[in-house]
């Protein structure tokens, strides 16, 4: 970490970092956010959510202007509406993740040209895959369809990232295990969820590509994080602030840890180490 450096660049997990329990952010949160972006700073979201998921909050955080989104899949400029990077799983592992899914007791979602799409009612069944407190995410970003494969097969080339929510945790253990060894990078989710992303798309990537475009050197950003694919983009911050409701590899690898989501922990970091 370096004490005295300038960060200019703020890359801040959604889920469980800059939204509180409820999936809001809090008056405090905008106002600091709002202040640094009026500093001339830049604000990012670094997320596992694809556009689809995003808009609704997008459309009232202005002071965001850019998104490291799908865990570093994409990178998208929210000021121009233009994509600046963009990662597609390989069509046939795509075939092999999809067909393996229909084998466990899980709920599939799948992003496709900046759209979620899942498999299954969005109903209270979604507790037995412990995200049902995601229901009105899904609802407000995603399009519900019977057949996932069949869905893919119209969209060869596109498919961005695989999400799969298992019922138990020993079905995710033997998933993970038939998995190992593809072209795929894999990371923890919500609940007992496993995300599947290209080979080559990381947060920490997606910060990279940031920092290149606006000519910022990468040791000048910031980056808050709660969850397992926060570790590599903390790893490649300058300073890396872990929240205290994070998992315990996130809290070991961070530089500083600050409060947890439903006390403002984001905010307080970035104003600290942003506006001081």
């Amino acid at each position: 970490m370096r004490e005295r450096e300038e960060y200019r660049i703020a890359a801040l997990d959604m889920d469980g970092t800059l939204l509180n329990s409820d999936h809001r952010i809090t008056p405090y949160t905008r106002e600091v956010l709002t202040r640094v972006a009026e500093s001339g700073k830049v604000v990012a979201l670094s997320t596992g959510r694809t556009l689809s998921e995003l808009w609704p909050y997008l459309n009232d955080m202005p002071f965001v202007t850019y998104v490291i989104g799908e865990n570093g899949a994409c990178l998208y400029d929210v000021r121009s509406g233009r994509m600046l990077r963009r990662y597609v799983i390989e069509d046939a592992e795509v075939d092999f993740v999809l067909e393996l899914s229909e084998r466990y007791d899980a709920v599939c979602q799948a992003f496709m040209e900046d759209q979620s799409y899942i498999r299954g009612a969005l109903d209270a069944t979604l507790a037995r895959y412990h995200v049902l407190d995601f229901i009105d995410t899904f609802r407000s970003g995603s399009i519900v369809v019977d057949d996932m494969r069949a869905v893919c097969r119209t969209k060869r080339g596109t498919v961005s990232k695989i999400n799969l929510y298992f019922s138990g945790e020993d079905e995710r253990a033997d998933y993970l295990r038939r998995v190992a060894g593809h072209r795929l990078v894999l990371s923890d989710s919500i609940g007992l969820g496993m995300e599947m992303s290209p080979i080559g798309a990381t947060k920490a990537g997606g910060l990279q590509s940031l920092c290149d475009h606006l000519g910022i050197p990468v040791r000048q950003s910031l980056a808050v994080g709660d969850a397992g694919n926060d570790v590599e983009i903390m790893e490649a911050a300058g300073l890396s602030v872990a929240m205290a409701n994070a998992i315990e590899k996130v809290r070991r690898r961070a530089d500083v840890v600050t409060d947890d989501c439903d006390h403002d922990g984001a905010a307080k970091a970035v104003e600290r180490y942003m506006l001081r």
